[in-house]
C-alpha cells in the first residue's frame, strides 16, 4: 500500500459547501497533494473489500471458524477446497491483501501521485450518498489508508440552496440531504480525533477562524499566507 509519509487527508463534503476551496487550500501547504473529485470512485472498493468480509460463507471457510464447523459436520472439511464446494477457492482468499491491492490500484491510477507528497487525499462530495453504508466506508478507508484523517465540510443551508448546482431539485429535497449530511457527519465525528468539522462560513472573516484546522493536521499556522490562497477566486 502506497504510505505518504504523514498519511491521507479526505475532505468529505456536501455539494456547493466550499470544498474545491479546501482543496486549493490544501494543496497550499508544503507536501500536501490532494485530488479533486472521481465520482465516488472508492465507495465501489470498499463495498466490494466488505461484501467478501462480511459474506458468511467466506468466513466458514476461514481459520479458526472453518475448524470448528468441520468438527460438528465433518462433510464440511471433505467438500471446501474442492470443486464439489459452491464457494471454491473463497478458502484461500486473504481478503486484507484483497484490499490492500485494490486501494493501491487506487492510490496510482486515480490519485496518481506526483512529486515527493507527503500527505495525500482527495475530496467528494458524494460520501454521503448512502447513509446506512456511511459508517463501514469510512471505517474501511480508516483501516486501510495508513494515518487518514477526515474533513466534514458544510455550510449554511441558505447559502447552499441558492447554487445551480441544485436547480434540478426541489427546496425540501436539497433541505433533506443537507440535514442528512448533518446527520451522519455529526454522529460519526463523535469523540474522533481523526474527524474535524468545518464549516465554510469558517472561511469568512477573520482568518485566525482557520487555525483549529491547521491545529488538526498538525500543521504550521500563517495567517497572511492563508489569507492570500483565499483571496484567490474559483471560477468553477
Amino acid at each position: 500500500m502506497y504510505y505518504p509519509q504523514d498519511g491521507y487527508v479526505f475532505v468529505v463534503a456536501f455539494g456547493r459547501s466550499g470544498s474545491t476551496l479546501t482543496q486549493h487550500l490544501l494543496n497550499s501547504m508544503p507536501g500536501y497533494f490532494i485530488r479533486g473529485e472521481n465520482a465516488n470512485a472508492l465507495v465501489h472498493l470498499c463495498r466490494s473489500v466488505n461484501a467478501i468480509a462480511n459474506e458468511g460463507n467466506f468466513l466458514q471457510r476461514q481459520e479458526p471458524r472453518r475448524s470448528q464447523i468441520v468438527a460438528e459436520r465433518p462433510y464440511f472439511g471433505k467438500m471446501v477446497g474442492t470443486s464439489m464446494d459452491p464457494w471454491f477457492g473463497m478458502e484461500e482468499v486473504d481478503v486484507d491483501e484483497y484490499a490492500l491491492a485494490l486501494f493501491d490500484t487506487f492510490v496510482s491510477q486515480v490519485l496518481r501521485p506526483k512529486g515527493r507528497a507527503r500527505v495525500l487525499g482527495f475530496k467528494e462530495i458524494r460520501y454521503h450518498n448512502d447513509p446506512k453504508f456511511f459508517p463501514k466506508f469510512i471505517d474501511t478507508i480508516r483501516k486501510y489508508f495508513p494515518n487518514s484523517r477526515f474533513i466534514f465540510q458544510n455550510r449554511e443551508y441558505e447559502n447552499v440552496v441558492k447554487s445551480s448546482f441544485w436547480k434540478t431539485m426541489t427546496e425540501d429535497d436539497v433541505r433533506r440531504r443537507w440535514e442528512n449530511f448533518e446527520e451522519i457527519t455529526s454522529t460519526y465525528a463523535q469523540d474522533k480525533d481523526y474527524c474535524f468539522q468545518l464549516r465554510y462560513e469558517d472561511y469568512l472573516g477573520e482568518t485566525e477562524k482557520l487555525r483549529p484546522l491547521y491545529d488538526f493536521l498538525k500543521e504550521p499556522f500563517d495567517p497572511e499566507a492563508t489569507a492570500k490562497v483565499l483571496a484567490t477566486k474559483l471560477k468553477h
